[in-house]
């Protein structure tokens, strides 16, 4: 998980994602990433700490085209996926905007497919 949590070190070093996100993504990695898939989940991370920073800079958000979201919504780990967005939520404190929920849930129905 070094090559994860290095990719996290530098976003923070830059500025570029909060304290907060990198706390989230920290917490993220230890409940879902195991060393042997850490490759797997490199974009939903880096799409994680971005999504929050940009939720707490009051940056605009755009969702995934709904064609898209179609297949993800029909993927037989769509449900696990929500499951764990619901939970980064509960690490949060928050809910987060559809948008991102969206974004997240693409990208841990992806992980399980890759």
């Amino acid at each position: 998980m070094s090559a994860l949590r290095e990719r996290l070190d530098i976003l923070f070093s830059t500025n570029t994602i909060s304290p907060n996100a990198m706390k989230i993504c920290q917490a993220t990695i230890e409940k879902f990433i195991d060393e042997g898939n850490e490759k797997k989940y490199r974009k939903l991370v880096t799409h994680l700490a971005m999504a929050i920073t940009r939720i707490e800079r009051g940056e605009e958000l755009n969702a995934p085209p709904e064609h898209i979201m179609k297949e993800i919504r029909q993927s037989p780990h769509f449900s696990q996926a929500y499951t764990n967005v619901t939970w980064i939520e509960t690490q949060m404190g928050q809910k987060l905007p559809e948008e991102e929920r969206e974004f997240l849930i693409m990208h841990f129905v992806n992980a399980s497919h890759l």
